[in-house]
Formats: C-alpha cells, sequence, structure tokens
C-alpha cells in the first residue's frame, strides 16, 4: 500500500474545494500540504501507540471514527492534532509551512480540516493487529508481527478507493 491512497480517500469529494474555500487558499498549496502532512501524522501515530496507553488510545480514536462520513470538522480536528503531535504540533505546522511555502495558520487549518477524516479511512480499515506495526509497514517499514497486514490493508484501501 502507498500514501497515494489514503491521500485520495482523504481529497475525494471535492474535500479540497471546501477546504480551499474555508481557508481561501489555492487548491494545489491544500494538496502539497496533505502530501507532506500525511507521513508525519502516521509516524507521530506510529510513536504514540508505542506504548500499551498510546496504543489504545489511538485503537480507541480510529473505532469512534471508523464511522463517520467524511466532512470538516475544525473542532475534532484540532483535538486530535494535541492528542497525535502533543508538544511537537507547532513545530510540525512551521516545518510543513516552510516546507510547501503556506502560512502556519494555513497550516493548521488544512491539518484540523483532514484529521477526523484520516482516522476515519484507517479506522474503517484497521480493525485487528498491533497499530504500531500497521502504521509502520504503511510509511513503508517493516511489519514487526510479519503478518502481512501492509498487503492486507493495501487490498483494503484499494475497495475504499475504488470508485
Amino acid at each position: 500500500m502507498d500514501l497515494s491512497k489514503i491521500i485520495g480517500a482523504l481529497t475525494g469529494n471535492d474535500m479540497i474545494g471546501e477546504i480551499s474555500k474555508n481557508i481561501n487558499l489555492d487548491g494545489s498549496k491544500i494538496m502539497s500540504v496533505i502530501q507532506a502532512a500525511i507521513p508525519k501524522f502516521l509516524s507521530a501515530m506510529q510513536k504514540n501507540s508505542s506504548t500499551s496507553a498510546g496504543a489504545a488510545a489511538l485503537t480507541q480514536a480510529l473505532g469512534d471514527h471508523a464511522g463517520q462520513s467524511l466532512a470538516i470538522n475544525l473542532e475534532d480536528g484540532k483535538k486530535i492534532l494535541s492528542k497525535v503531535f502533543g508538544g511537537d504540533l507547532s513545530s510540525v505546522i512551521a516545518s510543513l509551512g516552510k516546507q510547501t511555502g503556506t502560512s502556519n495558520d494555513q497550516v493548521s487549518n488544512i491539518l484540523a480540516s483532514i484529521a477526523p477524516n484520516l482516522l476515519s479511512v484507517l479506522g474503517k480499515n484497521v480493525s485487528t493487529g498491533n497499530i504500531g506495526s500497521i502504521l509502520g509497514s504503511l510509511l513503508g517499514g517493516s511489519s514487526s508481527s510479519g503478518s502481512g497486514m501492509g498487503s492486507v490493508l493495501g487490498g483494503l484501501f484499494g475497495k475504499l478507493i475504488k470508485k
């Protein structure tokens, strides 16, 4: 599985257009922020899941969001950003802003717009397994469980993305 399928799920149904309208930014800039941000999200979630409490919290969050339709919910998104990135949030936002030539406020709003949707997409497709290993396989690392979960997730995301 590659990250482009996740990005496709997050940007479908004119999500880019909605974000663009909300923050008055060109769709190509929004897309560049999303493309740069997804690996950071997954990496932070993998780091958080390295403890049993973190893994339990992430599994709960994925389950809570799994049934949600893809829509912009800035309030929920801001809470998710705080939980996923913790004290690193401002440096992540600044780094993405510098990398994409976008203001920190715009990056923050884009991240808050997609955060609940990322959990929804992942939650619909990740119901079992070691969440840290699953995130590692999405990031291109090897799965410590050796279960082939990455290929299973690839198939699930492939089904999700088909139109």
